[in-house]
């Protein structure tokens, strides 16, 4: 990178405050447009009911992070649960590693399916088409009642695109059904809560297999704060919280993130 000179630090100075303040008036105008979209439901505490269930998770490990409680519940029951990750591992060898790790974890949750679309993992908002034609295809093989997938304002790009390419693929394979959206990297606006405190013990084990990933991060004590703090609007020891929504609705909460 070659010098800087005075002169010209002054013109970009106002350049990035100019950026700035276009992404904050363009946050503010999301903020806006969600507020209007998703304020019009109260929280209620709502039982998990036995039913076929896809998750769409953008990484592995996601799946158990923002729903892994409501998943127990629903194997408790009987809901036949399929899982299809979106991203392969950053590179050949640390794919393997979450591979098995999700395999394993998968094996402990009971649940019936388990798919990747190996799509590269930081960049998927490059390949939304892709996403919503692999998850088209899952939709229609696997006819699930409920999708589980991020919320359309998660702050992760990944997250996000993942959201995005559900809403996609809902409309090419004509899904109707309810979407469950859960929260990682930023707490939603939620509609609905799920008591898990009699899962949130092994909701933590199954965190933990993902080791590769808690070893950096503190996801488990992390996302189990987060439990804690749903559970007390909902006067119980932890729940997760969820955005619930019928298919149309969710694809116009995707449209207004993507008219911003």
């Amino acid at each position: 990178m070659g010098f800087v000179g005075k002169g010209e630090v002054l013109l970009i100075q106002p350049t990035l405050a100019l950026l700035r303040g276009i992404r904050e008036m363009t946050a503010l105008r999301l903020l806006r447009r969600m507020h209007r979209v998703t304020h019009r439901m109260s929280l209620v505490l709502r039982p998990v009911e036995k039913a076929r269930v896809l998750v769409v998770a953008p990484h592995m490990d996601d799946d158990v992070i923002g729903a892994g409680g409501a998943l127990l519940l629903h194997r408790e029951l009987g809901s036949e649960v399929a899982v299809v990750f979106c991203a392969a591992g950053a590179t050949a060898e640390v794919d393997a590693v979450r591979k098995a790790e999700a395999k394993q974890a998968a094996l402990e949750m009971g649940f019936a399916q388990l798919d990747w679309l190996n799509l590269p993992d930081g960049r998927m908002s490059h390949f939304e088409a892709q996403l919503a034609e692999g998850l088209a295809r899952h939709l229609r093989e696997y006819a699930p009642e409920q999708i589980f997938c991020p919320f359309v304002s998660d702050h992760h790009r990944d997250h996000a695109a993942v959201a995005q390419g559900v809403a996609l693929a809902i409309r090419a394979a004509g899904w109707q059904g309810e979407v469950w959206c859960f929260e990682v990297w930023s707490p939603l606006w939620p509609n609905v809560a799920v008591d898990i405190s009699t899962v949130e013990a092994k909701k933590r084990q199954m965190i933990e297999i993902y080791a590769s990933q808690t070893a950096g991060l503190h996801y488990t004590e992390g996302i189990l704060g987060l439990n804690c703090y749903r559970g007390l609007r909902v006067n119980v020891k932890h729940a997760e919280a969820f955005y619930v929504s019928d298919a149309k609705r969710f694809c116009v909460l995707a449209d207004e993130m993507n008219n911003v």
